[in-house]
């Protein structure tokens, strides 16, 4: 039997998991899977294996793996694939992080308006991520500030909180304007408090938005996801035929 489990990062406040699982169980009602599971990967449980085992007692040797990740970092990448490998007896189809999509630019513009964000000159957007050592989350957080950019018909700036560019050198080049922070984040935790802590001592004119979090608009991306790997495994059956 075929399943698919849904992994977040977790964290260390339950209220955020808390929202993760209210966000993952409309997920789960939308789907027509027979077998679902959500995990986490640090943090909290059920844990990745809680997970897998879950599934495997209601009889899954096949199961879809969906990283509810917003981009290909180190986690997605690595950590989570080894993970896995620990089930050789298990089939693992591995599905791709949220990434780069008009969902996710469409949920940050909506949390720049919320702000009060009006694209006048004096205005300026920092668009802020956790930082990976995976090249590929840089370059799919790029897509995504051009993306924005399009959208919003300004330009997007672009910074890091644990790696450079880092977000309070951007934030001084940008001191002479009103400087909206767009956290890149879906559980909002430490590193927004630890942005505003900082920032709030420069004294700048300094507008913190909303995270991504866990807005109901990811919900069909999170089915498209799964629907990518269900496509691609159709496509390998007829090349193989």
């Amino acid at each position: 039997m075929e399943a698919v489990i849904y992994l977040a990062h977790g964290s260390r406040r339950a209220a955020a998991n808390a929202k993760f699982i209210s966000f993952i169980k409309k997920v789960m009602h939308q789907s027509a899977a027979a077998i679902q599971a959500y995990g986490y990967l640090e943090h909290a449980e059920p844990s990745i294996s809680q997970a897998i085992e879950t599934c495997m007692k209601q009889g899954a040797s096949v199961i879809t793996v969906v990283p509810v990740f917003l981009l290909p970092g180190v986690h997605a990448a690595v950590d989570i694939p080894a993970e896995l490998d620990r089930y050789p007896d298990v089939v693992f189809h591995y599905g791709r992080p949220l990434g780069v999509d008009d969902i996710i630019v469409e949920i940050l513009a909506d949390r720049l308006v919320e702000a009060g964000y009006e694209g006048k000159m004096d205005e300026a957007v920092l668009l802020v991520g956790h930082g990976s050592r995976e090249p590929a989350a840089a370059v799919e957080f790029a897509k995504l500030a051009i993306g924005l950019a399009e959208k919003m018909g300004s330009k997007v700036h672009t910074a890091f909180v644990t790696t450079p560019v880092f977000y309070h050198d951007v934030a001084a080049k940008l001191a002479d304007k009103k400087i909206y922070i767009l956290p890149h984040f879906l559980f909002s935790g430490g590193y927004t408090v630890k942005m505003k802590r900082e920032l709030d001592k420069s004294g700048g004119d300094i507008i913190f938005c909303e995270p991504i979090g866990f807005a109901e608009k990811l919900i069909p991306l999170i089915e498209k996801r799964v629907a990518e790997v269900t496509h691609e495994l159709k496509l390998s059956d007829y090349v193989t035929a």
